[in-house]
């Protein structure tokens, strides 16, 4: 996290600011007038200075889910032989057999699986309806069976509880947003009128915990130990994404 926060600043603000400023000092401001007398050289170098910094944010594209992916990877547990690619698949499909609040189930590509909250089950259905979630959350993998990674997307969705009808109740759409998320987690509480002893009182009905972390790490832990790497993408384009 240090390290891409790091690249972030340094690398990709920092240096396009700190030319900006050298050039400035000497020359003028890059889209001023030309100085009085007019120097030629002076106005080349603010010119390449200009679009050097356009090129540098034209890199910063291809390089910048490269690095998040990167920096954010959790490398298997040394000295494991990696399990074949349908072993895993198989172990993380075991996940279902608990009762956790997400589904993990195959996506359209045979090496692809996709993990969703059970948005269908309703006794999740009705703990997301009352305390108001508004955004649903999707963790896509993909396997790499050559590199031994598996290469995961995070994906958001807005969704709206009265669009629905009927047992259809929940409205979403998943082309909202996608990438890499670092850290999430959210905590919320909720106060209801109750009756204590005859009498009306606000006390804690309810308190609702969202930690990313926890509903990614048992699949990193299975991951990590079957011999494989864990690898966020923004993009399962490779030239972005890495």
């Amino acid at each position: 996290m240090l390290l891409f926060f790091t690249y972030f600043f340094v690398f990709v603000i920092g240096i396009p600011m700190l030319a900006i400023a050298v050039v400035q000092a000497k020359y003028g401001l890059i889209d001023g007038p030309p100085p009085f007398p007019a120097d030629p050289s002076g106005e080349q170098v603010k010119t390449v200075a200009k679009y050097s910094i356009f090129v540098w944010a034209g890199l910063q594209f291809f390089i910048f889910g490269r690095v998040a992916s990167w920096v954010s990877a959790v490398p298997a547990v040394t000295g494991i032989e990696p399990v074949a690619v349908e072993t895993l698949i198989q172990r993380l499909l075991g996940i279902n057999e608990q009762d956790v609040p997400y589904s993990i189930k195959r996506g359209s590509r045979a090496n692809e699986i996709v993990v969703d909250w059970r948005y269908a089950d309703a006794k999740w259905l009705d703990l997301m309806r009352i305390h108001g979630m508004s955004k649903g959350y999707r963790l896509v993998l993909r396997f790499d069976e050559g590199a031994h990674n598996v290469r995961a997307q995070d994906r958001y969705a807005s969704f709206d509880w009265s669009a629905g009808r009927g047992p259809d109740l929940l409205s979403m759409n998943w082309n909202m947003s996608l990438g890499i998320t670092f850290y999430e987690y959210r905590h919320e509480r909720v106060l209801g009128l109750q009756f204590k002893d005859g009498k009306p009182t606000f006390d804690l009905s309810y308190a609702y915990t969202f930690n990313l972390n926890e509903l990614k790490q048992p699949m990193i832990e299975i991951i990590r130990r079957a011999g494989w790497n864990f690898r966020p993408v923004i993009t399962f384009f490779r030239p972005f994404g890495g």
